[in-house]
């Protein structure tokens, strides 16, 4: 549990804090096994049964968690052993029941008044102008943040974007192939060859001792993701288990006095892809072009080879992409490119651009 929380939960989750207190209580639940009898050492792959996790359950009950909150302690269980199966650690992984009668959630979409908000924030800070374009790529295109991350410039050519890299074999999280939209075409025009999403590392200038930026592949970009959110003020107050507000101490260097409340950016990346397939359903896109963007259509092998070479490919669901731009263009300018960039660069010609590099 303790690998994946370092390997796996600081790199990919948005919140692994909070799996970190679940694995606290798993590890004070282990002990309590072991002084009551019921494991005769550290707990192994083979203890994980039914029974163990069902008395876990009844102790967190006993202490008053929620079912969200016993939810998420389970998980912090299932997913270190799914992890560790997949990376071959152990032979499998068995199986680990969830909570019963835990209401089903609500998906969290972003409007676009909050879509305008976070791109405001991106804009604002340097290190943070990344986001700006993972999220004008991410909404214009209902790609897969992890897709978008490993993005390359050889991958956008002709107008379109190839998201499954040549030689990358395709999985069961297919990636699909999308028309550039208007509204993204000048952000694709002239980047640097490489990665796609590159963030701006500040570094002073020993010589000038002026502050200068390197441009580095991102690898990750949650913490960037959330302190965008904190600045958009797309937050909430963190809990604790009890559902009691979490409090920080005062800051008195900047003149605080009393404590202040944790907030907690509400989302993640990945709400850019549910905020992206809602809108597009609210716009009335064709179901069957919504799902060949986002990687999902089941169509023969011809149609999936060579659609995209048709003029009309993805018509209505770029359409309804410039139609959402639209309506976030009521709150900012951010999304376009016009906004950080006095050279605006004509659709056609940033296509032809963009083919004419790969010639």
């Amino acid at each position: 549990m303790a690998d994946w929380l370092v390997e796996h939960a600081e790199k990919h989750l948005a919140d692994p804090t909070r799996y970190a207190n679940s694995i606290a209580h798993w590890l004070r639940f282990f002990r309590s096994e072991r002084q009551a009898g019921r494991l005769t050492g550290p707990p192994t792959v083979s203890d994980i049964k039914k029974a163990l996790v069902e008395r876990f359950i009844s102790l967190r009950q006993s202490e008053g968690a929620s079912l969200y909150t016993i939810s998420r302690d389970i998980a912090a269980l299932r997913q270190p052993l799914n992890w560790a199966w997949k990376d071959e650690r152990i032979e499998s992984a068995p199986f680990v029941p969830d909570v019963k009668g835990k209401p089903e959630g609500k998906t969290l979409v972003y409007t676009p008044k909050q879509i305008a908000a976070l791109l405001d924030a991106a804009r604002a800070e340097p290190d943070r102008e990344h986001i700006a374009l993972l999220i004008i790529i991410a909404l214009s295109t209902h790609g897969r943040i992890e897709a978008i991350l490993e993005l390359t410039t050889d991958q956008i050519q002709d107008g379109l974007i190839y998201f499954n890299a040549p030689g990358r074999a395709q999985t069961k999280k297919r990636r699909s192939i999308v028309t550039i939209a208007p509204t993204l075409a000048p952000w694709l025009a002239d980047l640097p060859d490489g990665k796609v999403i590159q963030w701006k590392k500040p570094k002073r200038n020993r010589t000038t001792g002026k502050l200068e930026y390197e441009l580095l592949p991102a690898g990750s970009v949650k913490r960037a993701f959330e302190n965008c959110l904190l600045a958009a003020g797309i937050s909430a107050v963190e809990t604790d288990d009890l559902g009691e507000p979490v409090w920080l101490p005062a800051r008195k260097k900047l003149g605080e006095s009393k404590p202040r409340p944790k907030l907690v950016g509400l989302g993640s990346p990945n709400t850019l892809r549910h905020t992206c397939s809602t809108e597009m359903h609210r716009r009335g896109v064709p179901e069957a072009q919504i799902d060949t963007a986002a990687g999902h259509s089941g169509d023969s092998t011809n149609k999936k080879h060579y659609r995209h070479l048709r003029p009309d490919y993805l018509q209505d669901f770029i359409a309804g992409v410039e139609s959402f731009w639209a309506d976030v263009g009521q709150f900012t300018t951010a999304h376009l490119r016009s906004h950080s960039d006095p050279k605006i660069i004509p659709i056609g010609a940033a296509k032809a651009s963009r083919s004419k590099k790969k010639s």
